[in-house]
């Protein structure tokens, strides 16, 4: 029990570090907390300093917290209840990057890193939700609402893929979640004023 609190503790630690401050300050010496949403996940990054730091930021945000699961399925696999183990450290790791306490907990909306767990917990539901984002994002251009219809689709896409109710649990948690992060982006969406990329780049 001790060697599992120490390991969401480092999960959390780890996850919350802010890979989109961090490449913004030393590429650009820029704090993206400044500019465009003032948000330092990836959407805004692409916006604010272009593609390649804003790639380089998704992928950045999403192995954190897929490493952590991948590395504690082997560290506990002799462990009763494994799963429900590895979904409780993709939780944290999701609320590590949307609460970090290097930035007074206000980080970024756990899409990418949210994904990223989907596949290390499941990869064929992260498969599936990213095909999801994807074709929601060439329909619309619009990055908040194709992440919101993603996540949405974890928790019928769990049910279609026979997952375990702990991992239906999960994904309807970070889907209250992800939508609590996008509250303003869905006030946007309803009043038809989001931005899409198609009239931001």
């Amino acid at each position: 029990m001790f060697s599992q609190i120490t390991f969401l503790v480092l999960t959390y630690l780890i996850s919350a570090i802010p890979f989109g401050l961090l490449l913004t300050k030393v590429f650009l010496n820029k704090d993206i907390r400044e500019f465009g949403s003032k948000n330092i996940g990836a959407t805004n990054v692409t916006r604010v300093a272009g593609k390649k730091l804003g790639l380089a930021t998704l992928i950045l945000d999403g192995a954190k917290g897929a490493i952590m699961v991948i590395i504690a399925r082997f560290v506990f696999s002799d462990s009763a209840n494994l799963h429900l183990f590895l979904v409780v450290v993709a939780l944290v790791a999701v609320l590590g990057h949307i609460y970090p306490v290097y930035l007074n907990f206000k980080g970024g909306k756990g899409v990418a890193t949210t994904i990223a767990v989907f596949y290390a917990l499941d990869p064929k539901l992260g498969v599936l939700v990213t095909a999801v984002w994807i074709i929601s994002f060439l329909l619309f251009r619009i990055s908040s609402l194709s992440s919101l219809l993603a996540v949405a689709s974890s928790v019928f896409l769990s049910k279609y893929c026979e997952a375990s109710f702990e991992q239906i649990v999960f994904c309807v948690i970070l889907f209250v979640i992800v939508a609590f992060r996008h509250k303003e982006n869905i006030s946007r969406l309803l009043k038809g004023e989001e931005k899409s990329f198609k009239n931001s780049l």
